[in-house]
């Protein structure tokens, strides 16, 4: 008999076809290489090395420093991953750059404009890059997602690999269902891989011209689209009948856009969506529960197919999405030790999930909460609340509440805070306009957290930054006119107000105001089309739609015909539609711009999961221009999250003060600081190359705090 192949070459491609589940398991997946985004799969951004301690991090230094050359926005959200040797990041501009970890020479760099839908430069939020290869050690690539395409590139020479996807790359506007054209795709946190799967999650706009937010698998190797599953369930699947569907409108969101966490022993793969699109802060016509918007979900990583899920909050009218993937921790008893997932939010709770089960670790109970007053809402009656750990952030603002760090403050904000309703947590936005605490930006942002896997401690670091969630009619005689300038009212307040204000207002400093607007309309046309920074792409828009927002940017309203109103046929086929209203939250904030509550508005915390304890509570970070009048100790907003390692010490730098630190691990005490050249707007990575331990930070600025960019990858050793 005349054989194929070899004999010994034969005998391995049967033994390597009849791998396991548990046999094929991804070598960087441990808490020593930072190989992967948060340091391993399970997300618990812990790393075993110690050379680096508490009596001696005072002793760090300065070893390298890289700059990239494009110190403007957004900001570098990168958590850099280390594979044998070398380092991967991102740039703003979307650009791969790999260095000898060792130096922070540059080894290769891949320019991505050049492969954009456009040829152009594509300028976007990306918090890095994903190592794969083969069960055999081979196909080395890293992973890149430009806005919506994956890349994938020859991890040693940064070269492009033409055969992976259709033309060298995944277009994820496809397999969604729709035509692909009308599909805004952004992915801002890199999927994760089992075997020989890549998982890859989106960011989607967020208004009523929304995209699906599903979680989709590809073939890590060839590109080619396996499985996908619909967090805004189709017809005759599990959670459709959590949605009450209006005729006409579009939905989407409930998209993962914090990542992955992954167990390889089960093979699942784990995730947290947000908030259900269309609408911000009003659900009136999506009504319902809204499965599988503000999930955790349980997939397996072969098939998608769901093995669990657990709803935070129940259609979601707060924009409080589950910002980062779980942290699949394993708490350690005397008598046993058990599996969870633990899923941080922007409401400061912490739900400790079985990572079996999906079933709460600690007592949740279903509580009744406020119900709207807004015509056309229906408030879902209940919500969840974790008994244990205690909430990380106080979930209501009262008078009591308000900022006292000058006289002045105070005097302003309790004028302000009694134009306006308020409430506990889950208080709906209202016509009027209520104080929201903590916050769209408030509780946990994407960071994530430091997981202990000896003391079973999470440290977290939050936010408290109350809004003011207000609701407006849209104008009857411009959402009924057929005028350019009449279509582009409505669909600015559908779809841009959330960020850039009633109005055309904005909500400085992170969002413009488009009163005078700086740029030409060919310029916002291009804009509107190819999103940039922290602004998606409205790719699903037509020509007519584009021109008719730019009429409405640039243009001077109609003056009024004095024949009456159009009352044309198409407002009697609306009239069934639920109302629509434009979605106005800015950050309720004193006169200087600081949050109205008081101090402190950024915390690093303790949580003892095994109790369900919050051991620790300390400021984080403070406000260079308030600690030169001699106000300390305030913390601050904070993005970016903490690492811990086996020497006792919490690495974290993500506030405005433009500052690294180290925090003991037992007591919450800064045990190192060092002034950045720019905000650490992202989560550290710690690495040892040649017997050398080194924490590493990607300083860009910009961000959310709004602070000078920067360009630069620091990286820090003992001399």
């Amino acid at each position: 008999m005349h054989l194929p192949f070899p004999p010994t070459l034969l005998i391995f491609l049967v033994l390597l076809s009849s791998l396991s589940a548990a046999d094929w398991t991804d070598r960087l997946d441990n808490n020593k290489d930072w190989g992967i985004y948060r340091g391993d799969k399970k997300a618990i951004q812990y790393s075993e090395l110690d050379q680096v301690h508490s009596g001696n991090v005072h002793q760090l230094k300065l070893a390298w420093e890289y700059l990239h050359g494009n110190p403007s926005g957004p900001s570098m959200y990168s958590n850099p991953i280390i594979v044998d040797g070398l380092l991967y990041f991102t740039t703003p501009t979307l650009d791969v750059i790999a260095l000898d970890a060792s130096t922070g020479d540059q080894v290769w760099r891949f320019n991505s404009a050049p492969h954009t839908a456009n040829g152009k430069v594509f300028r976007g939020r990306n918090r890095g890059v994903v190592y794969w290869e083969d069960a055999s050690g081979n196909h080395e690539r890293i992973l890149l997602f430009v806005k919506d395409r994956v890349i994938a590139l020859d991890a040693r020479s940064g070269d492009m690999i033409r055969t992976f996807g259709e033309q060298g790359f995944i277009d994820l506007r496809k397999n969604l269902g729709y035509p692909p054209e009308k599909m805004s795709i952004e992915t801002t946190t890199p999927g994760i891989t089992y075997q020989n799967m890549l998982i890859v999650g989106s960011r989607v706009p967020e208004g009523n011209l929304s995209t699906p937010g599903d979680i989709r698998g590809y073939d890590a190797l060839t590109g080619e689209f396996k499985w996908i599953f619909h967090t805004v369930p189709r017809e005759g699947e599990l959670g459709y009948d959590t949605w009450d569907w209006e005729e006409g409108e579009t939905y989407g969101g409930a998209n993962p856009w914090g990542g992955f966490s992954l167990d390889e022993e089960r093979g699942w793969v784990f995730c947290a969506t947000g908030s259900a699109a269309g609408d911000f802060i009003y659900g009136g016509n999506r009504k319902g529960q809204n499965l599988f918007a503000n999930c955790v979900l349980a997939l397996d990583a072969l098939t998608g197919e769901r093995q669990w899920h657990y709803q935070t909050i129940h259609h979601d009218i707060f924009d409080y999405d589950n910002p980062p993937a779980p942290v699949l921790a394993t708490i350690t008893e005397p008598d046993r030790t058990r599996d969870v997932a633990v899923q941080l939010t922007k409401m400061g709770l912490t739900f400790v999930l079985d990572r079996q089960t999906g079933e709460p670790v600690f007592p949740v109970v279903e509580m009744p909460v406020a119900a709207s007053d807004v015509p056309g809402e229906e408030a879902w009656p209940t919500q969840p609340f974790p008994l244990l750990p205690p909430p990380l952030v106080r979930q209501v603002t009262y008078e009591a509440d308000l900022s006292r760090i000058t006289p002045e403050t105070f005097d302003y904000l309790l004028k302000e805070f009694r134009k306006y309703k308020t409430g506990p947590l889950y208080t709906p936005a209202s016509l009027q306009g209520t104080v929201t605490t903590p916050g769209h930006l408030g509780g946990v942002e994407w960071g994530g957290a430091a997981f202990d896997p000896e003391t079973n401690v999470l440290y977290v670091n939050a936010n408290e930054a109350p809004t003011i969630s207000r609701l407006k009619p849209l104008d009857e005689e411009n959402t009924q006119s057929d005028s350019p300038y009449g279509r582009g009212y409505e669909l600015y307040h559908a779809s841009c107000v959330f960020c850039h204000g009633l109005e055309k207002k904005g909500n400085p400093p992170l969002y413009p105001s488009l009163e005078q607007p700086a740029k030409t309309p060919e310029e916002v046309k291009t804009l509107i089309r190819s999103g940039n920074g922290i602004m998606p792409a409205f790719t699903q828009l037509n020509q007519q739609q584009v021109d008719d927002l730019i009429a409405y940017l640039f243009e001077e309203p109609p003056t009024p015909s004095g024949g009456g109103s159009n009352t044309s046929d198409s407002t009697a086929e609306e009239s069934d539609r639920s109302p629509h209203y434009a979605q106005i939250a800015p950050f309720f904030v004193d006169q200087d711009g600081y949050p109205a509550i008081s101090p402190p508005w950024g915390t690093l915390n303790a949580i003892d999961l095994s109790r369900g304890e919050i051991l620790w509570k300390v400021p984080l970070g403070e406000y260079p221009e308030l600690v030169r009048k001699g106000i300390r100790n305030t913390g601050a907003k904070n993005f970016g999250g903490p690492v811990l390692t086996a020497g006792n010490l919490i690495f974290i730098a993500a506030t405005p003060d433009e500052k690294i630190r180290a925090f003991d691990k037992y007591t919450g005490k800064i045990l190192w600081e060092h002034p950045l050249p720019a905000g650490g707007y992202a989560t550290p990575s710690i690495y040892e190359i040649n017997g050398k331990q080194f924490i590493v930070i990607a300083a860009g600025g910009g961000g959310k705090p709004g602070t000078r960019y920067g360009d630069s990858i620091l990286a820090f050793a003992l001399p």
